[in-house]
């Protein structure tokens, strides 16, 4: 029943790594959220919530939130917190 329940995470968590492999790890906060382009992408929704939080990005999904566009990005914080952040894709503002 373990190997399952491990195999069943792995599954569901391999896409995300995907996309947490393809931001770069010298960036620190605050040096490139104005250079960051609007309306967002997955990718830039990804490197804005790294930049601000310092975390690594788990997920990135789009939905809508209240009628606003938004992504909804996981991150897991260097305290072993995972956050979920509501990013609007047109102004980049966290909800």
């Amino acid at each position: 029943m373990r190997i399952l329940c491990r195999l069943l995470l792995l599954i569901l968590f391999m896409p995300s790594l995907v996309v947490a492999r393809e931001l770069p790890d010298d960036i620190e906060q605050g040096t490139s959220v104005n250079n960051i382009s609007l309306p967002l992408t997955e990718i830039t929704a990804a490197e804005l919530a790294h930049v601000e939080t310092g975390g690594r990005v788990l997920s990135v999904h789009f939905e809508y939130f209240e009628e606003e566009p938004i992504f909804r990005v996981k991150v897991l914080h260097d305290n072993g917190m995972v956050k979920t952040y509501r990013i609007h894709r047109d102004n980049g503002q966290r909800m």
